[in-house]
Parts: structure tokens; C-alpha cells; sequence
């Protein structure tokens, strides 16, 4: 079992929203640590923007098994090295980036789940057993069961296939990437748009329908109770730089408040 990633799944079909962010410019057990300790279920650590190697990732991935977080790998593409490589050291699952295509979502889940499900290559002694022997029979199924494989849904032609995107079998959930989605609907940066809220509609409709998860990026606390009224489960707010960059700024604010008064 694959505790991280289940207790994501178990928390969220018990009703209750989840809430995480994405890992760009930090890494490491330092800060999956303090992130773990401030409550929040999930980390995306971003490979298609970010640039942590191997080792890195796989440090910061086992620091969110041992911390009880889940940690997500987003790769750039259906990158099978990337997504085998950090899924054997331990991620709880994987975020896909800008998929047009059923095909690509098929590779996705070819790539990320175990025979009969998909084709995932087996290698069952390196992060993700504990480096312990098990049976590959019990192991496989497990896997396919705890772990994520979520479609991110960030362009109008995937808008258009979310239904049956939902409907893939070995697809958990979809995932809305609301920055390149503005933008590819011509409204950039503009999150609340009627046409980005409507594909959250739409995305969040198909994944009631065939029992998924829903997922939604945002980066302002005020949207979340419209997001949640929408249907998301899966919250992932801003980044890491970003939160420190709130975080700096209050300081900052706070200093000039009080200090700088004296």
C-alpha cells in the first residue's frame, strides 16, 4: 500500500477537499517537511517548469513518504524515464501536462500503471517497495489501485474531450490548469473568465459522472469557495515561490507597520 497516495484518495472520497501546492524553485526533505507540517495533503513537484535532477526528486519524494504527504510528479510530457523513475522511488502519483490528444492520455496510462492496466516496467526493489521483496502479483495491483494518474486539462481541445477523458479506464481524476487554459481560450491570465469557468464546469460534470476526482489550480484564497461550489476535490494552490512571496511581503508589511513607526 502506497499510504500517502491512499489516504489522498480516502480523504477525498469521504467528501472532504484536499489541498496542495506546486514545488518549482524548493525541493528537498526541508521543505516537504515544513509543507507537510502546515497541513497540506498533497505536493506537485513540477518538472515541466522546475529543474530538480534525479536525485533530487527522489530525495524530495522519499521525505514525502516518510512525512506522510503525497507527493506528485508533474513531467513535462509522457516522459517514461521521468515518470517510471519517480514512481519507483516512491510518488504517489503524476500530474500530465498539456494533453490534446486520447492517445496521449492512453500513453499516460500505459505508461504509468501496471499490467493489465497499463504496461508500467517492473522493477520492485528500489524506493517505492521500501527496498523489500514482494509479491509482484499483490504489489501491481496495489499500485494500480493507490496510485494517481491525473490528466491535466490546461487547452481547449482537451475541454472538448473531458468526457471521455473521465471515462479511460486507469485516468483518476482531471486535473484544471487554469494559466495555459486562459490563455488558450483567449483570455489570458484572467482564471475567473466565463469561459474558464465554464470548463471547470464541464470538466468537473464529467468526473461526477464516471466516479473521478477534480482538480483545480488557483492561486487566491478568496476563489475557493467557488471552486468548491463547482465540484473541485482537489485543490492545488499557487507555488512555492509564490507562497514565500506572500509570506515575504507580509513580513515586510508588518515590519513597516510597527517598526518603522519608531
Amino acid at each position: 500500500m502506497h499510504q500517502p497516495a491512499r489516504k489522498l484518495r480516502e480523504t477525498i472520497a469521504a467528501g472532504r477537499a484536499v489541498i496542495g501546492t506546486m514545488m518549482v524553485e524548493f525541493g528537498g526533505p526541508a521543505t516537504v517537511g515544513v509543507t507537510a507540517d502546515a497541513g497540506f495533503d498533497f505536493m506537485v513537484l513540477d518538472g515541466e517548469h522546475g529543474h530538480a535532477n534525479p536525485r533530487e526528486l527522489e530525495a524530495t519524494i522519499e521525505s514525502g513518504y516518510q512525512n506522510g504527504i503525497c507527493t506528485i510528479l508533474r513531467p513535462p510530457n509522457v516522459d517514461r524515464g521521468m515518470i517510471t523513475r519517480s514512481l519507483d522511488a516512491g510518488a504517489g502519483g503524476v500530474l500530465i501536462p498539456f494533453c490534446s490528444t486520447l492517445e496521449e492520455v492512453h500513453q499516460a496510462v500505459r505508461t504509468t500503471k501496471y499490467t493489465p492496466v497499463g504496461q508500467r516496467g517492473v522493477h520492485l526493489l528500489r524506493g517505492h517497495t521500501r527496498h523489500r521483496r514482494h509479491d509482484p502479483t499483490t504489489f501491481m495491483a496495489e499500485a494500480n489501485r493507490d496510485l494517481l494518474t491525473i490528466i491535466q486539462i490546461e487547452l481547449a481541445s482537451a475541454v472538448g474531450l473531458v468526457e471521455k477523458i473521465a471515462a479511460i479506464d486507469g485516468v483518476d481524476g482531471l486535473y484544471i490548469g487554469p494559466g495555459d487554459l486562459s490563455v488558450d481560450l483567449g483570455v489570458p491570465g484572467q482564471w475567473s473568465a466565463p469561459p474558464v469557468m465554464d470548463a471547470i464546469r464541464r470538466t468537473a460534470d464529467a468526473c461526477q459522472a464516471q466516479g473521478k476526482i477534480m482538480g483545480c489550480h488557483f492561486d487566491r484564497v478568496a476563489d475557493f469557495p467557488l471552486l468548491r461550489q463547482q465540484g473541485v476535490q482537489m485543490f492545488g494552490f499557487f507555488c512555492d515561490i509564490g507562497m514565500y512571496q506572500m509570506a515575504a511581503q507580509n513580513v515586510m508589511s508588518e515590519f513597516r507597520g510597527v517598526v518603522g513607526k519608531q
